[in-house]
């Protein structure tokens, strides 16, 4: 049996409404009772109806909010203020924004296409009904084959519409509309700390949000972390994760984060190695307060003290010990250091460290430093890189290092002149020391059988020139009548005129 309106018929049977919007429990069978069974407003006749819809100022760039004000103020829909409130908090409550003061808390509707729906208006009978509304206070007639209602406020565009009207951060599926994770707040990241902190994307979303959080949604995430801290800080995206939540959290859970990492033995140590893992130790470092802490961080890391010293990632965490430990709690580093100063020494990045040791250490952690490097002055002071400590050591200008280290090359100077790298150090040699000391290198070079090798030599020939800037009286004397006699051979050698072009640039006479 069929109800008839104009020339419209709709069957009087039950029908299956659309997926209730959004999620929301819905009546999902509606029966389209005879006009005596229910409350329902009388049916106006079409021409009264039209007229009375023609005067709602309504566009496309109006909200929910707007296009329901005007039908309440016509006085087809009443809303209640209550209810209006009671809604705007339903959908506070679900995370959904910029509901824009909708009193159906529907959100993001602006300049968005939908087909026309009212609350209380049954499209299928055509007529307006007191029937009982879902919790956000509106039905929806949401079919693919029916677009019957003729009171439609805005055109339908096609089936896909709800992906314009919806949030980026929700999802719609077709059997309805699904509510994803609001991934701008924490929520949308609780039980996927790790793996999102390990996604680019995801992990640089939640370095934002962890900068706004509470103490109890940082526990949170320390909670999730703690057990993948080791995992985490050798991440590429895992370890900015990581740096941030060291910045925020106590002092205690940074301690059971230490604990951690020192849990294993070398676990600490292979982190620093890392280049990810390099950046989130020092991070850490930098947050270190208690004796404990650093004491368990210079005790992990005295054991892989060489190869730290020797890595292009791990010799920063060396050195950031170095600068802001005491030395008592460095002592353990330094003994090791100075027990390999030589492997130590020889490598590009070690010679750096052993460098800032020298500097930073004091007392018998730093004697025991230069006794060592003295010792093995003579290879150090030949080694591409083993040179620039031996330099380093004699410009910190102590009289009593300057003479055991001068004692230790005895002998060898002039076999040092003629090489790449100890030429360096007998220039600084001469340089640093005192009258007396920069006298004896000169005249064990003049009393040498290869003297005459140094004037034409790559290497030597700076020696020279650096032995004539320092020396005085009758060892200069003894210097020039050197050059004299060997002049006719150094003006045909390229490296010889170097040093008759010292006498010119010193307007000073060699003959």
């Amino acid at each position: 049996m069929e109800n008839t309106h104009g020339n419209r018929s709709f069957p009087a049977e039950t029908t299956r409404s659309a997926p209730s919007l959004y999620g929301f429990p819905d009546i999902q069978f509606r029966r389209q009772y005879p006009r005596h069974e229910t409350n329902s407003l009388p049916i106006p006749p079409h021409e009264t109806l039209v007229s009375a819809f023609s005067g709602l100022d309504v566009n496309r760039d109006y909200c929910c909010g707007s296009l329901f004000n005007n039908l309440s103020n016509h006085g087809f829909l009443s809303v209640d203020s209550q209810e209006t409130e009671q809604r705007n908090q339903n959908c506070s409550s679900l995370n959904l924004q910029n509901c824009g003061g909708s009193p159906f808390g529907f959100p993001g509707l602006q300049n968005c296409n939908f087909d026309g729906f009212v609350p209380g208006w049954d499209s299928t009978s055509n007529t307006f009904s007191q029937i009982r509304s879902n919790q956000n206070g509106f039905l929806r007639d949401y079919r693919d084959g029916e677009r019957n209602n003729e009171f439609s406020m805005l055109p339908y565009s096609n089936r896909n519409m709800l992906d314009t009207m919806m949030p980026k951060n929700q999802a719609v599926s077709r059997s309805g509309l699904t509510i994803k994770r609001d991934c701008s707040s924490l929520g949308g990241f609780r039980g996927n700390v790790v793996a999102f902190a390990r996604d680019q994307s995801k992990s640089s979303h939640l370095q934002k949000i962890m900068s706004g959080l509470r103490k109890e949604d940082i526990d949170m995430i320390f909670l999730e972390v703690i057990d993948r801290v080791c995992e985490l800080m050798i991440d590429p995206s895992g370890n900015y994760v990581v740096q941030r939540l060291i910045e925020m959290c106590t002092e205690e859970q940074r301690t059971q984060i230490l604990l951690m990492l020192t849990k294993v033995d070398f676990q600490l140590v292979r982190i620093c190695l890392n280049m990810n893992g390099s950046r989130a130790v020092l991070k850490l470092l930098e947050k270190l307060t208690t004796p404990q802490q650093i004491s368990l961080v210079a005790t992990a890391l005295s054991a892989g003290a060489v190869a730290l010293t020797k890595d292009t990632n791990g010799h920063h965490v060396i050195q950031h010990c170095l600068k802001h430990f005491s030395d008592e709690d460095n002592r353990y580093l330094l003994n090791v250091v100075a027990d390999n100063c030589y492997g130590i020494a020889t490598d590009k990045s070690g010679c750096c460290v052993l460098q800032h040791c020298v500097e930073y250490s004091k007392g018998k952690q730093r004697d025991h430093l230069v006794a060592e490097i003295i010792a093995n002055a003579l290879l150090l002071a030949e080694d591409c890189y083993g040179n620039y400590v031996v330099q380093h050591i004699l410009g910190l200008r102590v009289p009593k290092i300057t003479a055991n280290l001068l004692r230790q090359l005895e002998g060898h100077y002039t076999s040092l002149s003629c090489n790449k790298y100890g030429s360096n150090v007998v220039e600084k040699c001469l340089a640093e020391s005192g009258e007396q000391q920069s006298m004896g290198i000169i005249m064990e070079l003049l009393g040498s059988p290869n003297v005459s090798m140094l004037l034409m030599d790559p290497f030597g020939n700076y020696v020279i020139q650096s032995a004539l800037l320092v020396s005085q009286g009758i060892v200069y004397d003894a210097l020039r009548k050197l050059i004299k006699m060997h002049s006719p051979m150094m003006r045909s050698n390229i490296y010889g005129k170097k040093v008759l072009a010292w006498f010119e640039r010193k307007r000073l006479p060699y003959i």
